[in-house]
């Protein structure tokens, strides 16, 4: 058999890419997945500098932040710096996620001005698509009450999923511990009521169902792989305080990475796992190293691919 390097595969991506909005790229082997990284936790280098450091620790893919004051803003990335980044997909890193901040809200004027920073998160997936599918845009919906703002999650993501179905980007919601929606299960409420729509789907962190009474590792990936189209790893820590604190993937052993690896991709997932530094970490840990976290992240989730039997996108 042929073996094809990621490098040759993305550069042959308009005669191979898959078809249909999924994340990663599935490779020479198609039953692998990838190992990524964001720029979340990588803020005190400039962007093209920490894409570099990415490439150089051996990840598949990067997600890029695009926050509003992030160094992945839109904004702040010139059509030479779009240039660049695209150069370092074609030497093999694949740009897989952009993850905004879109926020619900029933203010509609706040609404129209989400929805415009959305626009402009899309310009910029496809500015970074070169011959493969372009990146799709992650998100937190925020909120604090499921019942009460659970309708409002449809009504305002539906607007917005429209767009990405017209643009031909996917948009991915995740569920978080300390907003409205916190679950895989109301995450298919709202897919379903969305139509199940191919252009919208949920991303996948177990660290915000862990230490709560309900949600075992294994029933959270049930629920979440028919609709899961991005993973996110970090761990998940008890405090001294009694709170829930967030590690870096792999440190802490909770969640079992690679039973989610081995899990997901058994079940048919072929997208990244994506590493998440939390700013619990990078914004509040004096001692954090943005270099070293990047290399332990990386080692960990090459220990988990190998202990779940599955391949990379290499």
């Amino acid at each position: 058999m042929t073996s094809l390097s990621r490098r040759h595969f993305l550069k042959a991506g308009a005669a191979t890419a898959v078809a249909g909005p999924i994340s990663g790229l599935a490779g020479p082997d198609p039953k692998s997945c990838g190992i990524s990284i964001g720029t979340y936790g990588l803020q005190s280098m400039p962007l093209i500098d920490a894409l570099k450091l990415i490439n150089k620790t051996g990840y598949d893919a990067a997600e890029i932040t695009v926050f509003p004051g992030m160094t992945g803003e839109p904004a702040k990335l010139s059509a030479a710096d779009r240039s660049e980044i695209l150069k370092m997909r074609d030497e093999s890193l694949l740009i897989s996620a952009l993850m905004a901040d879109l926020k619900p809200n029933a203010d509609d004027k706040k609404h129209v001005e989400t929805t415009d920073e959305l626009k402009r998160i899309i310009e910029l997936a496809h500015d970074l698509t070169s011959l493969v599918m372009p990146p799709l845009i992650q998100t937190i919906l925020a909120g604090k009450n499921w019942d009460t703002e659970k309708n409002l999650f449809r009504d305002r993501v539906a607007d917005w999923m429209q767009i990405c179905a017209d643009q031909k980007i996917t948009l991915s919601v995740k569920p978080h511990r300390s907003h409205a929606m916190s679950t895989p299960a109301q995450a298919a409420w709202l897919l379903q009521q969305l139509g199940n729509s191919k252009w919208v789907g949920m991303t996948y962190d177990a660290s915000h169902y862990a230490f709560r009474d309900g949600l075992p590792l294994d029933e959270t990936i049930a629920t979440a792989l028919p609709i899961t189209n991005y993973a996110a790893v970090k761990d998940a820590i008890k405090l001294d305080d009694g709170k829930i604190g967030f590690a870096l993937a792999g440190t802490a052993g909770n969640p079992d990475i690679a039973q989610i690896v081995k899990s997901f991709n058994k079940g048919g997932y072929r997208g990244d796992f994506c590493c998440e530094v939390s700013s619990l970490i990078w914004k509040k840990d004096p001692k954090y190293d943005p270099v070293a976290a990047t290399e332990v992240c990386y080692k960990n989730m090459v220990a988990a691919f190998e202990k779940a039997e599955v391949n990379r996108h290499l």
